[in-house]
């Protein structure tokens, strides 16, 4: 591990780390700049691949009391395999958090750690599916059932780029990245509510919006990576640049 990157992480987990909300926006605004095309070229490629192997769940679970069970089965199947793909996204991110160049292909290249990020996936898909039930048994409303995956969700986004980028296990990712959202929470969901609403905007504008949201929330996602954990081999890991240093760099290192 790049002794760099290890400082960053290890002082995160130890000291904190600091997220403004505005200023990650800000920065991920001018990032995306020049680099829109790409990313949603590879978000495209993403979902229609989900699309696809969804079709693949409808046409093979068969209907009856079994079919909640293989449609389960075969949901979380599904989430292992696209692992690579999601993650090769989040990487993306990171590395325009970098200032590293991107490609649509990109989400491509990490199908070599299929077998720990599925793992993680599996994991994660566990974990995140025990709460909905549990609530329905205490008789909570549905949506107060789902609050807590939705924030399990949040506190697992560091999982993948720590498999893919620091080459942890995928237990010491997910443990590794709790531990980053419990350090700084509030900030995490704050940012992840204003990208719901984000995207919900971007929904009602018949999808026009979002050619610039789908974009914002990957590079947000880098963003914050590189505040918290920091990256391996690049200087990206000092202090959050202002926005307009952020709009330089991307201009300087990206082609649309």
């Amino acid at each position: 591990m790049n002794e760099s990157g290890y400082n960053r992480l290890r002082q995160s987990l130890e000291q904190g780390f600091t997220l403004t909300p505005r200023a990650v926006f800000q920065e991920a605004w001018q990032r995306i700049y020049g680099a829109k095309l790409t990313m949603l070229l590879a978000a495209i490629g993403v979902v229609g691949s989900w699309l696809l192997l969804n079709q693949l769940l409808v046409l093979t679970a068969g209907e009856g009391d079994e079919s909640v069970w293989s449609t389960s089965l075969l949901g979380l199947l599904i989430s292992m395999i696209m692992a690579p793909m999601s993650g090769g996204l989040d990487m993306m991110g990171i590395h325009r958090a970098a200032g590293r160049p991107i490609r649509p292909s990109q989400i491509f290249d990490y199908f070599r750690y299929l077998l720990p990020l599925a793992l993680a996936s599996m994991i994660m898909g566990l974990l995140t599916s025990l709460f909905l039930p549990l609530g329905q048994s205490l008789g909570l409303p549905p949506m107060l059932s789902l609050l807590p995956t939705l924030i399990l969700s949040v506190a697992l986004m560091f999982t993948f780029p720590l498999i893919l980028e620091k080459g942890m296990t995928p237990l010491q990712a997910i443990l590794t990245s709790l531990r980053l959202f419990a350090r700084q929470w509030l900030a995490m969901m704050l940012i992840h509510m204003l990208l719901v609403l984000l995207f919900m905007a971007a929904v009602m504008s018949f999808g026009i919006g979002l050619i610039w949201v789908a974009p914002l929330y990957i590079v947000v996602k880098g963003i914050i990576y590189r505040e918290a954990c920091g990256i391996e081999g690049d200087a990206a890991t000092g202090p959050m640049p202002s926005a307009g240093q952020a709009g330089t760099d991307s201009k300087d290192h990206f082609e649309a």
